[in-house]
């Protein structure tokens, strides 16, 4: 399965039609697809748009009359106005007599008195271009079969009024029984409120050549991965078979975010974990936690320091200042063990990108929404995904997008995180997440596999705490750690 943006489908259809495809074809294709869903159907009114995915329901309604369905067509758009493939299939649809009706005011009040004549109403009215309030007809149409109908009512590819990237309905939306998606899972599909206006989803996949990957959809981590990827522990193990990692963290007022960053690696099973830190951070650390070992951060850091370790963490809760700034600096164009950057080092790294340029290790960079804004521009969801695919490309680093379905890239491969929940939305939970990618790049996984199962975990863990809780807070997901990667080995 692969999760796409609205921008992403235009390209991914632009990319069919280059390819060769007409769009006929590709209509044909899309009802091929359809027709399946609607065999135990006798009577089908089908409620079409003057785009493509009115196409995909007039062709759909052909290939049903030929089936001897009894079969309306209902066109909001004018005849003028129609798509080139609308227009292909209407003229099929004038030759073979199949009964049609032309929404406008005039037909409005037919058009709801006749709708519960029939088993099922169809929703090809727009796709997922459509991106604003609905208006006049489709509005009024829209109201009429949420109301009216008592039968099914099935959408083509996005119910009508659905933000196909973020699942929030417009002014109108159609309430669907069922959605039959097209070529990919719609990012919309991913906020489980979608659901109320999706009903069941179907994927369906067109019998055309695949742009997947070329398109960066996104793939889906899950259980069944996390499950796969997770190491066992070696019988003859000690604390250096799990690696040695250093934190550079917290300051005098986040002090707590060095310790949960702290322990979250070691709960994740890193052998060895050195905070370096001011001192309050440091004797907060034996009481929070005793099992990592600490050293006092000085103004200079000597880089011996990190000779011996595996993995670095820089950035969680550190503070602002001109002293800090200097000191990551020159920690990031020198350093070259592989390097988690989170929180205040951000910061920094946003206003000194040339030490992107030329890093050396292996970086992952965790922001969320709006820490990723100080590195680039963007103004609406879709355009933050390409946004994220150019920069992770053009650096070199794994991208870490915290959010709703964590969006992780590195530019050729894009994943979305099946774990996480809303009541995670609390302080300390970027820090907790840093510690837990931190230990598993410290414990020798590659750096997109340590972002992708210390993400998922992470998520994996807030949903057991969320099970029983109205929110869900960093210290209590830190505590689920131990048992549900234990459970992920064992189940």
């Amino acid at each position: 399965m692969y999760i796409a943006t609205s921008k992403q489908l235009k390209r991914y259809d632009r990319a069919l039609l280059d390819y060769g495809y007409s769009i006929e074809e590709l209509v044909d294709k899309a009802s091929d697809c359809l027709i399946k869903h609607f065999h135990h159907y006798r009577k089908v009114m089908i409620v079409c748009g003057p785009g493509n995915n009115g196409a995909d329901g007039i062709s759909l309604g052909i290939k049903l009359f030929k089936e001897g369905k009894e079969v309306l067509l209902c066109y909001s758009g004018l005849p003028e106005k129609l798509s080139q493939a609308n227009n292909y299939y209407v003229q099929q649809v004038d030759n073979l007599g199949i009964e049609t009706l032309f929404l406008d005011e005039e037909s409005l009040d037919e058009f709801q008195r006749r709708m519960n004549d029939y088993d099922v109403v169809v929703d090809a009215l727009f796709g997922f271009g459509l991106n604003s309030d609905l208006r006049g007809i489709v509005k009024y149409v829209v109201d009429a079969i949420n109301n009216t109908m008592e039968n099914d009512v099935i959408s083509i590819d996005i119910p009508t009024g659905l933000n196909p990237d973020t699942g929030n309905p417009y002014n109108s939306c159609i309430c669907a029984l069922q959605t039959i998606t097209l070529t990919a899972y719609k990012l919309a599909f991913l906020n489980p409120d979608s659901s109320l206006y999706t009903g069941k989803i179907s994927l369906e996949l067109l019998d055309a050549k695949s742009f997947h990957e070329e398109m960066l959809f996104s793939q889906p981590i899950d259980y069944k991965w996390a499950k796969y990827h997770l190491k066992e522990r070696v019988y003859d193990g000690h604390k250096g078979t799990y690696g040695k990692i250093i934190h550079v963290t917290g300051c005098y007022h986040y002090r707590g975010a060095a310790l949960l960053a702290s322990k979250a690696a070691l709960y994740t099973g890193s052998g060895l974990v050195t905070v370096c830190s001011n001192e309050k951070v440091i004797d907060a650390l034996s009481l929070y936690c005793p099992e990592a070992t600490s050293m006092v951060r000085n103004t200079y850091l000597d880089e011996k320091v990190f000779h011996d370790k595996d993995a670095l963490l820089l950035g969680s809760g550190l503070g602002l200042n001109e002293e800090n700034e200097q000191l990551m600096c020159r920690l990031l164009k020198n350093i070259k063990i592989p390097t988690v950057i989170d929180g205040d080092a951000l910061t920094i790294l946003s206003k000194h990108l040339e030490l992107l340029e030329n890093h050396e290790g292996p970086w992952i960079l965790t922001p969320h929404h709006g820490e990723f804004k100080r590195f680039v521009n963007f103004s609406n969801i879709s355009e933050m995904i390409d946004q994220a695919n150019v920069f992770a490309k053009k650096y070199h680093i794994i991208l870490v997008l915290k959010g709703p379905h964590t969006f992780i890239s590195d530019g050729y491969e894009t994943y979305r995180i099946d774990s996480g929940n809303r009541g995670m939305s609390s302080a300390g939970m970027g820090d907790t997440l840093a510690g837990i990618i931190s230990s598993f790049l410290g414990q020798g996984y590659l750096p997109k596999e340590a972002a992708l199962l210390g993400t998922y975990l992470h998520g994996l863990c807030g949903d057991e705490v969320y099970k029983e809780n109205y929110t869900v807070i960093a210290s209590k997901v830190i505590e689920k750690i131990p048992m549900m990667m234990k459970k992920l080995k064992e189940d």
